[in-house]
């Protein structure tokens, strides 16, 4: 079963959630034969959330399940206003990411220069004490992009897995699955997040799996999810994590 938990329906403020808007990424959702699709935007849109439009867009597409989910960028030492935007609206999940280290949005391309004042292996152990965190909070459903921090193809020189072995055994511990999200595909790295020996990892360690395309426009809805799949069962998966009303159920995949 394919399913994408990570689609912007506002995108980066490029569309809005009213039903027709909504109805062209569902429209397509059903196009490449998608079962679930999850709206989950940027908490920063939250003001902008339009709940109704998305359920009664959702009414013409009774073949596609609709979730409803928030993708929260975390912030260190701010677990009161990570609460108020995880309890905002009824979600069904919530994405914990992480995008900034130290205020630097590291996956910004007006700000890729910032990467040579750093190492290599202290930014990747940087970024994943940030996602042991994410893992640890008790606030999320599942984690995105798994390894965001080689979106521009700078890579440790150090193994990947000795750098994030801390984070993935706090997400294996916490229960948390890990998102295939095939928007690498489309970034200077050319590769999904995870790359694979991270998700051979994963699957050592009994996390979970969700499939997500990070969708910002409607026509990238379930995009390359034909080779998540791929790439999962290859690795051994056979399940695939769905939510509703903040509850994870193990779908055949």
């Amino acid at each position: 079963m394919l399913v994408d938990y990570h689609v912007h329906g506002i995108g980066h403020g490029t569309s809005k959630h009213t039903v027709e808007e909504i109805s062209a990424y569902l429209e397509t959702a059903r196009k490449r034969g998608i079962a679930h699709v999850g709206f989950a935007d940027h908490d920063r849109y939250l003001d902008e959330y339009n709940v109704e439009a998305i359920r009664e867009a959702a009414l013409r597409y009774p073949d596609v399940q609709v979730r409803l989910g928030v993708e929260i960028d975390y912030i260190r030492n701010a677990d009161d206003l990570l609460q108020k935007m995880t309890s905002q609206y009824p979600f069904d999940y919530v994405i914990g990411s992480v995008h900034k280290i130290e205020g630097w949005d590291f996956d910004h391309p007006d700000y890729i220069d910032k990467y040579n004042d750093w190492e290599n292996d202290e930014l990747y152990r940087a970024y994943f004490a940030h996602i042991k965190e994410v893992a640890e909070k008790g606030l999320f459903s599942f984690i995105g992009h798994l390894d965001l921090i080689k979106i521009f193809n700078y890579r440790s020189s150090r193994p990947i897995l000795e750098l994030a072995e801390e984070a993935l055994q706090a997400i294996s511990k916490s229960g948390l699955p890990c998102e295939i999200n095939t928007n690498g595909l489309n970034k200077p790295v050319a590769e999904v997040y995870p790359q694979r020996i991270l998700l051979e990892r994963c699957f050592e360690l009994n996390i979970p799996i969700i499939l997500s395309s990070d969708a910002h426009f409607f026509h990238e809805v379930g995009r390359d999810l034909d080779k998540a799949r791929e790439i999962a069962w290859s690795v051994g998966y056979r399940k695939v994590a769905t939510f509703h009303r903040r509850k994870c159920y193990m779908e055949n995949l």
